[in-house]
């Protein structure tokens, strides 16, 4: 699909506007690969393919790395490759069971983490101690939660922490630029009054000055 865009795009000069999408799941009639205009609707998409029942759940992408989908009212981008219909019975999620420590999470991972670390850092709270094992690394493939026996959601824990990690970042972000905006103001009352302190001080000279050219001042106050 790629190098096919990339060809009409040099040769043809064609921009790209549509792309191979695979329709798929148990709830779909007729799954299989189309071409489809990006923009397109998802319900669109499966209305053409033909719907067995309604879907439990909607997935822009791939079983791993897909976008889960609240309704089918959203657009196809050039980035989706597929669109997964699930029914009640492919939706089901098992019940999380306790971790087992058995390292098939750390031996499926492609970045080479260790995610039953991760995990239980951030069940702890101690989001810091995820970060020392290299949470940002982390590239959501799922391929540890796809291995777990004990079916721990452990991309979940995973965004949230960069969730709240990305969060705590902004609260500190604004609390500094609260604090130089403060410091700023207050620099600049500062200025202010010290200006203002410099006029009066220099007006009251010039009028002293004035003064003493037209001989009013008398002489105890020249003295002073």
């Amino acid at each position: 699909s790629t190098c096919a865009a990339v060809y009409k795009a040099i040769r043809l000069g064609q921009p790209l506007v549509e792309r191979i999408v695979t329709i798929n799941g148990a709830a779909v009639a007729e799954p299989g690969n189309i071409f489809a205009p990006l923009g397109c609707l998802v319900d669109d998409l499966l209305a053409y393919c033909g719907l067995k029942e309604v879907p439990a759940r909607l997935i822009l992408g791939g079983p791993m790395m897909g976008t889960l989908l609240l309704h089918g009212r959203v657009p196809l981008v050039k980035g989706a490759s597929g669109i997964l219909a699930f029914t009640a019975a492919e939706a089901a999620v098992p019940e999380a069971g306790p971790c087992i420590r058995c390292g098939s999470c750390t031996r499926a991972c492609p970045m080479g983490l260790l995610p039953l670390e991760m995990a239980a850092h951030i069940r702890a709270g101690d989001l810091d101690g995820a970060v020392g094992y290299s949470l940002s690394d982390c590239i959501s493939c799922g391929c540890c939660a796809y291995v777990c026996p004990s079916h721990i959601p452990l991309v979940q824990y995973f965004s949230h922490a960069r969730g709240e990690l990305s969060a705590r970042e902004r609260a500190r972000l604004r609390t500094e630029a609260g604090k130089r905006l403060a410091e700023a103001r207050l620099a600049r009352l500062e200025r202010d009054a010290r200006e203002k302190a410099e006029v009066a001080a220099r007006r009251k000279a010039e009028r002293t000055a004035a003064k003493a050219r037209s001989g009013t001042v008398k002489p105890e106050e020249e003295t002073t």
